[in-house]
């Protein structure tokens, strides 16, 4: 009961933790590329649905290969990459005559987050295979 609250507890977190950051990219997108096409509203609409969604799903994509259901971290994780592309995907349809360094901007900021986020998972998966061996010893 313990492992399952304390799943519960961190998918918590990362939920509020996707969620600040998608307030981030919606300001910015008020400020800088509002200017160029970019709906704020229909922007902040999608930013946050699909926040939801990565939250949800990346969080069950990491449950999923922790368990060692394939199957079922194949389709979260699918899910996982189609809501973190979405606002980003309207960016580059809706906007009119972005400046080049728009375009390197998101483009560096999907790159970096796509790695940070492998890593992380990388990296949660090791420690969670090493605490099941230290717990089945």
């Amino acid at each position: 009961m313990k492992l399952f609250r304390r799943r519960i507890l961190l998918s918590g977190l990362w939920l509020v933790v996707v969620l600040s950051w998608s307030v981030v990219r919606i300001v910015a997108v008020k400020f800088w590329l509002s200017q160029y096409g970019i709906n704020t509203v229909v922007f902040a609409v999608i930013e946050l649905t699909s926040s939801m969604t990565y939250g949800v799903s990346s969080a069950r994509t990491v449950l999923a290969i922790i368990d060692k259901r394939r199957k079922s971290a194949k389709s979260w994780g699918a899910v996982c990459i189609l809501a973190y592309l979405a606002p980003d995907v309207y960016i580059f349809s809706a906007g009119k005559s972005l400046p080049l360094m728009s375009y390197v901007v998101i483009v560096a900021l999907i790159v970096v987050a796509g790695v940070v986020a492998v890593v992380d998972l990388r990296h949660r998966i090791n420690r969670s295979v090493s605490n099941s061996r230290l717990k089945s010893k």
